[in-house]
């Protein structure tokens, strides 16, 4: 019980802060763009108010249920991903189309996607364990075909959260160490290649090794996180009191508002805002480590490690661990349709809390069974 409560209030609180924090860091651009500054509060308000809907209905949505559809689900994910490619639906901006306007909502449709992909492969890998190389082509077809539609948006970062992702749900699942040592090596591989082939991404890594080096150009963003985060020193400059916010840090509500809360809430509040993640995470892996079955085990897993692994990577992109790139932080940056799909994915990670249903499948790696008795 106290694991479901974990997950609940955590999302509702993270989600909560980002509505605060959105209207602080984007007020003056909202103002001075749009003529009110509560632009983005307002659109981000009403898909908090969807977003409870969406967490009830995850809440309520049962794992047979998504096993039966779980076809549907994946066919659905990738539709909405194809159809960006079709002209005049998919909507552009700053040279990705990565969203589909409809009219009242603009919808991202990765969110969508690489939640379905967790649902799938859960759901399908409980059938069939990926213990030999076939068993490993439907998961392997099905995640590469999602991960290479979120590319050609282009959308890298995204690509990775669902790559790394898929990995975590094969290895779970039963996956071969043999066969997890080649996709590593694959990945290892295919990731300097992709930054290769598109001449951006590697003035992003050149910037990302020395920022200064181009201030006003590939490295600006950088350099204004630093700005912020510097700033904020331990305790920070005080809510709403950010100087970066004031068009000099380019998407300060969205990917970059973590920068806007180390600048205004210190080092303390990014230490709190962490520890709420934290908690969120924590639950999600003990879920998963008490499951009844593997489909359940999967399933939350899945889902943990979308919301770990998109949090570590904004977390790592704006202090400059990792070079930039555009991934919102979950359940706080700005953009309904994400918000709506995370506190869905929440809703039904509190549902696997209490899940009875399935066959116990024990782990079969030696780590996996002690990590059972914490």
């Amino acid at each position: 019980m106290h694991l479901r409560r974990n997950v609940i209030l955590s999302t509702l609180a993270l989600s909560l802060f980002g509505i605060v924090m959105i209207y602080s860091a984007s007020s003056y651009s909202a103002e001075l763009h749009t003529g009110d500054a509560f632009f983005y509060v307002k659109k981000q308000a009403l898909g908090f108010i969807a977003g409870c809907v969406t967490m009830a209905c995850g809440y309520f949505v049962k794992e047979e249920w998504l096993a039966k559809f779980k076809w549907a689900i994946y066919g659905v994910s990738m539709v909405l991903l194809l159809v960006l490619f079709i002209p005049g639906v998919g909507q552009s901006s700053y040279g990705a189309t990565r969203w589909i306007d409809l009219g009242f909502i603009t919808l991202q449709s990765s969110e969508i996607a690489k939640f379905g992909l967790v649902i799938f492969l859960a759901c399908y890998l409980y059938e069939h364990p990926p213990t030999s190389l076939k068993a490993l082509i439907v998961p392997l077809v099905t995640g590469l075909s999602t991960c290479i539609a979120v590319m050609l948006e282009p959308n890298m970062s995204i690509t990775l959260v669902i790559g790394a992702s898929l990995m975590v749900m094969l290895f779970i699942g039963g996956m071969k160490s043999k066969h997890i040592t080649a996709a590593v090596i694959a990945v290892c591989i295919a990731i300097p290649l992709l930054i290769i082939l598109e001449p951006y991404r590697v003035k992003r890594l050149v910037a990302f090794v020395d920022p200064w080096a181009n201030p006003k150009g590939e490295g600006y963003q950088l350099i204004q996180s630093y700005y912020a985060l510097g700033s904020g020193g331990l305790f920070g400059v005080g809510l709403f009191n950010s100087r970066q916010k004031y068009l000099y840090l380019p998407f300060a509500e969205s990917d970059f508002i973590f920068s806007v809360i180390g600048e205004e809430l210190g080092i303390i509040g990014c230490l709190v805002v962490i520890a709420v993640y934290l908690v969120l995470i924590w639950s999600g892996i003990k879920i998963a480590l008490k499951a009844e079955s593997n489909r359940t085990r999967m399933l939350a897993a899945g889902i943990t490690a979308i919301i770990a692994i998109q949090t570590l990577l904004n977390i790592a992109v704006v202090s400059g661990a990792v070079p930039p790139t555009g991934v919102p932080l979950p359940y706080i940056s700005s953009g309904g349709s994400s918000l709506m799909v995370f506190m869905f994915a929440s809703g039904l990670l509190a549902r696997l809390s209490g899940e009875k249903s399935g066959v116990k499948i024990p782990f079969k790696r030696e780590f996996k069974l002690k990590a059972q008795k914490i």
